[in-house]
């Protein structure tokens, strides 16, 4: 492309059907003591890949400040499209929010779910205490702790950036996908990745 390349990554995701999840796996994740605890499992089922699916991957690249979003219905072309476009554009850095715990490991270990092939030399960088290759914009400001509270829209309103939760927050992600506005989905999971991008901006200089 003949110029670096900064891209903000953030993902959207929903759990799975039930249904879907292979049998003996769902008795072992269903085998708990009481109801209560049964909802909790089938609430949380986004949170995990094993359980879960990536519906929207939004990107932003930086120096061009140009955003995509990738939300097929379809996860298994939304990830190849978002493989083939990485593979072409070849970042220089990656620049997530609580990226290395939560979006890269979940969208590889998606990817080998569903068997769709990576370019192997540009795996997502999930190593910690490192800020080269992926800075990890939660990491650190938190310095590296990941108990400490903090989320995106707290350090938006702490850092002056225009916060994006507006309307739409990760906890009703899941409804607005039942209802089929995942175009209002995107938009949310590409003002993440915007004011991701803004902070990293404000920090970048601190940290060489």
């Amino acid at each position: 492309m003949g110029q670096p390349a900064t891209l903000v990554i953030d993902i959207e995701t929903v759990g799975q059907d039930p249904e879907a999840i292979p049998l003996r796996a769902r008795e072992i994740l269903l085998n708990v003591a009481t109801d209560e605890d049964r909802q909790k499992v089938l609430d949380s089922l986004a949170l995990d890949p094993c359980t879960g699916r990536i519906i929207c991957i939004g990107v932003h690249w930086m120096e061009l400040d140009r955003s995509r979003a990738y939300s097929q219905p379809d996860e298994r072309e939304l990830l190849a499209n978002f493989w083939s476009d990485i593979g072409q554009i070849r970042p220089q850095r990656y620049v997530t929010f609580n990226g290395k715990s939560f979006d890269f490991p979940y969208i590889n270990i998606r990817s080998a779910i569903m068997g769709v092939p990576i370019p192997r030399d540009l795996v997502l960088d999930t190593r910690r205490f490192s800020i080269d290759r992926h800075f990890d914009v939660r990491e650190v400001l938190t310095n590296y702790d990941r108990y400490k509270k903090g989320t995106l829209e707290y350090f938006c309103e702490i850092f002056g950036v225009k916060s994006p939760k507006d309307g739409i927050s990760g906890s009703n992600v899941g409804d607005y996908f039942k209802q089929g506005r995942i175009d209002e989905i995107a938009q949310y999971c590409l003002g993440d990745c915007r004011a991701t991008g803004e902070l990293y901006t404000k920090l970048k200089s601190y940290y060489r």
